[in-house]
């Protein structure tokens, strides 16, 4: 536990709050450094570029300013005329503005004049000024303008030439130009006082390099300020480069889009400021080491006497866990507040104490009086007193509670418990003698009320099984004659069901004789139509006759007279002789047919005589046919009359069978029910009687007072 104690929190708690201070102090001091240091590095690189870029852009202005100078002071006379006024203007200019040579190009030609009077042209030098690079640019941007740099073939120097275009009455006339020797913008930009590894340089706006110290690197790519973002004029920035940290710095020069570049090694630069940022960590950790030295042993020197107090208030508990019987002071001798603290304690452990010792005597009487009360008597109360105000409200509270409990239940528990035994084995013989408590009064008023209800019970059983029996063998009766009425019921609906089946098979075949009664009387009407039909047949049929004898008749003298004429023929054929011959044959031959036509006329004469008295026959049969359809007719109407009669009555009948039927079916089912009502009151007949018989087992298993 010794590593949990105040002195080692308070330690930690101080340790911690000692490293998280000088950890937060240094690291803001660190990065407060590192970023001043930064800031300065980029104000200085950021000054020292502007100014030099400054520097050379007004030095160029200058140059433009003397040129500019120049070509107004031509465009003021004849330029034609290359008189000494001309040349000293030139040379003017060149001393003027220092000037390698200042010279004007001529539009019209071509040609080229130096200050020193020289004349470059096609004819003498094959020389075209107009197709010069300066020239084109300084027409092409009709402003004044400088060219790129170039190395001078014979000094070997960095030039640059200064160009403005000659117009006069808005007209270009020419290009005045001049050469600058670079040295001094040479001179300055390698001559930049900057860190020991840094270096500045001049680009054109092609990132091609135009000066630098490292003459090799001429007219290359810049890889630095390759991957440099120039969105601005002017910028500051740490870039890797091949593996290695550098701080860029750049500077536009508006006039040419020059690019001024300062380039240092990152490392080299903040390598004093991180050795001084090593140097004061390991300050601030020396440091760190020797306040917490000095606080532990402060602190363990100042907190001594919490190890007194530690084993003084071990030893109070232990004495009031009861481990101990003596409590011992603190008895700490000292004058700060440790001490103070010490003697009000020791002052109440000594009142503690006294009142320990009372409140342990009251605990015992309580003791005593609850082991009373375990044994079931409530007759003793508490009577020790304490100062404890809390023992003391629950000494009040525990004679209270025996006190009410004494006066709910009953003074003596066991009596209670013995009587509730006796409750629990059915024996209700006994009551509480001389109860004191409600609920030993209630309990002998409940054993009261129990025997007066068993007394009750039992005389309700005798009587529930007395009655139980008589209404089972009541019910049994009824059961049975249920039974037998049912069984009758059901063979009278058996047989009123065949009466009923008869009664509907007859109606049906009566419905079925006066269907063929209609069917033979509209027959009978159809043969009588067909008698009739017969009769007017045979009316025609000796109309027919007659007119085919009195046909046969005309053909017969037709016949007779025929013949007559043939044998008049054949006379006038033999009276004739030879030439009569073939009448003759002609006159027999039509004899012949008289004779024929007049047999076959007797023949069917005979033959329609016949058919007439035939036909007068059948019509008188077919007249007899008439009268007894008609008779027969007659008749049928009657018996279908009679047949229909019948059916009305016999589904008269049905009906009446079906309702005295559906009577019965009904009677029947009405004692069916009757006779499940009664195997149901019999069951429950039955049941009662066992219920009853329970009751009174149940009564008899107690014992009670009758």
């Amino acid at each position: 536990m010794g590593k949990y104690n105040i002195k080692n929190k308070v330690l930690f708690i101080v340790l911690i709050g000692f490293v998280l201070s000088f950890s937060i102090l240094g690291f803001l001091n660190t990065s407060n450094a590192y970023t001043s240091e930064y800031k300065l590095v980029e104000e200085k690189n950021l000054e020292m570029v502007n100014n030099t870029s400054d520097f050379i852009e007004d030095y160029l202005k200058s140059k433009i300013v003397v040129v500019e100078s120049v070509a107004k002071q031509l465009s003021k006379i004849d330029i034609d005329n290359q008189n000494n006024e001309f040349l000293s203007k030139l040379v003017l200019g060149r001393d003027a503005g220092g000037f390698a040579d200042l010279y004007l190009g001529y539009e019209k030609d071509g040609s080229l004049i130096l200050s020193t009077g020289e004349i470059y042209d096609l004819a003498s030098k094959n020389y075209d000024a107009r197709k010069r690079p300066w020239y084109m640019k300084a027409i092409e941007l009709n402003k004044s303008s400088v060219s790129e740099p170039y190395t001078d073939v014979v000094t070997g120097k960095l030039i640059i030439s200064v160009v403005t275009p000659l117009i006069v009455n808005d007209k270009t006339v020419g290009v005045v130009g001049s050469d600058i020797f670079l040295d001094t913008v040479v001179d300055t930009i390698l001559n930049l006082k900057i860190h020991e590894s840094g270096f500045a340089y001049l680009l054109d706006k092609k990132n091609k390099i135009l000066i630098h110290k490292n003459k090799e690197l001429l007219n290359k790519q810049s890889i630095a300020f390759k991957s440099f973002e120039k969105s601005k004029d002017s910028d500051f920035n740490i870039l890797e480069v091949e593996g290695v940290k550098k701080i860029i710095s750049y500077s536009k020069i508006s006039l040419t889009d020059w690019y001024l570049v300062i380039e240092l090694d990152n490392d080299a630069v903040f390598k004093k400021l991180i050795d001084n940022i090593i140097k004061d960590i390991i300050t601030y950790i020396v440091l760190l080491v020797i306040f917490i030295s000095i606080l532990y042993f402060s602190l363990t020197k100042m907190l001594q006497p919490l190890k007194t107090l530690e084993n003084g208030f071990n030893e109070f508990f232990a004495y009031l866990k009861g481990d101990t019987e003596n409590v011992q002071k603190l008895n700490l001798n000292s004058q700060d507040e440790f001490g103070k603290m010490a003697n009000i304690i020791d002052k109440e452990i000594e009142l503690i104490s006294v009142n320990f010792e009372n409140d342990k005597k009251l605990i015992e009487n309580v003791k005593t009086v609850v082991n009373r009360v375990k044994d079931g008597k409530l007759d003793k109360f508490v009577s020790v007193e304490t100062n404890n105000k809390s023992l003391n409200e629950l000494k009040e509270i525990l004679n209270e509670m025996i006190s009410q409990i004494s006066s709910n239940v009953h003074d003596n528990i066991n009596e209670i418990i013995t009587t509730l035994d006796l409750y629990s084995k059915s024996n209700f013989t006994q009551s509480i003698q001389n109860p004191k408590g409600d609920i030993a009064r209630g309990l002998n008023n409940l054993c009261t009320t129990i025997n007066e209800m068993l007394n009750e019970n039992k005389s309700t059983g005798i009587t529930l099984e007395t009655n139980s029996t008589k209404l089972s063998s009541n019910v049994d009766i009824l059961n049975r004659a249920s039974n037998e009425t049912a069984a009758a019921l059901e063979e009278t609906a058996a047989a009123i069901e065949e009466i009923t089946s008869t009664v509907v098979n007859n109606t049906e075949k009566i419905s079925t004789m006066t269907s063929y009664s209609n069917q033979l009387s509209s027959s009978i009407s159809q043969g009588e139509n067909l008698a009739n039909t017969t009769v007017q047949s045979m009316n025609e049929i000796n109309e027919q006759t007659n007119a085919i004898a009195e046909a046969i008749t005309i053909i017969d003298q037709i016949a007779f007279q025929t013949n007559i004429l043939s044998l008049n023929a054949a006379v006038e054929a033999a009276t004739a002789g030879e030439a009569g011959k073939g009448f003759a044959v002609v006159a027999q031959e039509v004899r012949n047919l008289a004779a024929r036509s007049a047999e076959a006329a007797s023949e069917i004469k005979t033959l329609v005589e016949n058919a007439t008295n035939k036909a007068n026959n059948g019509k008188k049969i077919a007249d007899d046919m008439i009268n007894g359809y008609k008779q027969l007719n007659d008749n049928i109407s009657k018996t279908t009359k009679i047949i229909e009669d019948i059916a009305q009555s016999s589904r008269e009948q049905r009906t009446s069978i079906e309702q005295i039927n559906d009577v019965v079916n009904n009677l029947d089912k009405q004692t069916q029910q009757n006779a499940v009502v009664a195997n149901e009151t019999q069951d429950i007949a039955v049941e009662t009687s066992q219920i009853a018989k329970k009751i009174l087992n149940d009564v008899n298993s107690k014992e009670f007072r009758s």
